[in-house]
């Protein structure tokens, strides 16, 4: 399969700072029973996942981010899918029970599942039997009524709750956590996942790059190299992106893997990229280059909001990009290989930002940051 098909983590982060603009807050009244709270999530994900999300801050997205200068150029994307269940329609009821946070659940993981689609994604939370009350409350609350189908999957049950618009989603509770998906078969694969221990828990490329965070993190995961020239005919390759957000500004900052057979091959490809430099895009590769290029800018007494994107980058770094993404759309296909797909595809999103790409060779480990600024 290649890369593109099952890295296109563009249609990915697309989808998570669609659920970021509109909040995810809904599963946040899941009790975080202390019989949940040590579930190994991982071991029940799906191995054939190409992304995942992870974030211990449902409540950062709904409360701060909206008050973020940007958030409105990111919520452009019509709701759709199982986060239009969960998400805008359920405002209002987290609203009022905001008073709660202090007790309520806010650990919670998402992965995403070929084809590419906003519902083609199983949503994981630590907790007890109080999970399955919740989403009785929520359909109850949504005006709806229901009655339970359940069906039986290797000896586990498979509750299916009816929604809006004639659709359904399918929740199983398993030991210490609960799976809500659109598509039941993504829920017999968590179930397959978790009988048979094939899971992402056993994927070398993940657990590579995937580790314990301490507290307020927001992390995705995509099975794909951090810009697509690294390895285009390699699909091991997983790449960490922690995202970070303030008021003006947001950022991807994490590492990616490649197997020792392919990471050769990707540090000779980042030698061999060309310069290129032309009004409101740089590329640049190479550390010397890179060194000498900060420096000039430095230099210049009167600096653009351009040329304070290229200075605050790392003289250390093995590749540089920055640009004006609202340039890059007026010749894209000129830089599909320099772009991830989130922005290649959803170019319009990011019209309004500077895009600066660092990349670096730390240990043999290629970190990289994407910092997206703002442009007033």
């Amino acid at each position: 399969m290649k890369l593109r098909t099952v890295g296109k983590l563009g249609v990915i982060l697309s989808v998570i700072l669609f659920c970021i603009g509109v909040g995810l807050y809904s599963f946040a009244r899941l009790s975080l029973a202390e019989s949940g709270k040590d579930a190994d999530l991982l071991a029940v994900v799906p191995s054939d996942c190409i992304g995942l999300l992870e974030t211990d801050n449902i409540e950062f997205m709904v409360n701060e981010f909206p008050q973020a200068a940007y958030a409105g150029q990111l919520d452009t994307l019509q709701s759709s899918g199982l986060f239009s269940v969960v998400g805008e329609d359920m405002i209002p009821y987290i609203v009022e029970n905001a008073h709660d946070l202090h007790n309520q659940m806010n650990y919670m993981m998402v992965s995403f599942h070929a084809p590419i689609s906003s519902r083609n994604l199983v949503m994981y939370f630590r907790t007890n039997e109080s999970g399955r009350n919740f989403i009785r409350e929520m359909i109850t609350r949504k005006g709806l009524s229901f009655s339970a189908k359940k069906e039986t999957y290797r000896g586990k049950t498979i509750e299916i709750y009816p929604v809006s618009n004639n659709d359904f989603i399918s929740c199983y509770n398993g030991k210490g956590f609960l799976a809500v998906s659109y598509q039941k078969n993504l829920i017999e694969k968590v179930i397959d996942a978790e009988k048979d221990e094939k899971s992402l828990r056993q994927d070398v490329g993940f657990t590579s790059i995937a580790h314990t965070k301490t507290a307020n993190f927001l992390t995705l995961y995509g099975h794909t190299a951090s810009i697509p020239l690294l390895a285009e005919e390699n699909t091991d390759c997983w790449s960490e992106f922690d995202i970070h957000l303030n008021s003006e500004v947001f950022y991807l900052s994490g590492s990616m893997y490649a197997s020792d057979s392919c990471l050769y091959r990707v540090e000779e490809r980042l030698k061999s990229i060309q310069p290129l430099r032309e009004d409101s895009v740089l590329i640049l590769s190479g550390q010397e280059k890179v060194d000498s290029c900060i420096s000039q800018v430095l230099s210049i007494p009167q600096h653009t909001l351009f040329d304070e994107c290229v200075s605050n980058l790392s003289r250390d770094a093995s590749f540089i990009m920055v640009a004006d993404v609202d340039k890059l759309a007026q010749n894209l296909g000129a830089y599909k290989n320099y772009l991830p797909a989130f922005i290649y595809d959803h170019v319009e999103l990011f019209r309004s930002f500077i895009l600066s790409v660092q990349i670096t060779n730390v240990n043999n480990k290629l970190s990289h940051i994407f910092v997206f600024t703002y442009k007033e």
